[in-house]
């Protein structure tokens, strides 16, 4: 019985350390927001249309967000 409760939060501690590890990762890492640096491990290449189209969007998000 005592097993059954050590696994059940076991599992619950998991899957909020899941959650909140999500969370600590920068949202578009492959665009090479959220470093300082450019990530240039094997993945695809990054085209400078889809960079300028992301600093628009954060552009837009940051002046909607000081004017609220």
């Amino acid at each position: 019985m005592a097993r059954t409760y050590l696994w059940i939060v076991i599992i619950i501690v998991m899957a909020f350390l899941g959650f909140m590890i999500g969370y600590a990762v920068p949202p578009f890492m492959e665009v090479g927001f959220g470093g300082g640096e450019q990530i240039e491990s094997g993945g695809a290449p990054v085209d400078e249309e889809l960079k300028k189209e992301f600093e628009q969007l954060y552009q837009i998000e940051e002046g909607s967000t000081e004017s609220e």
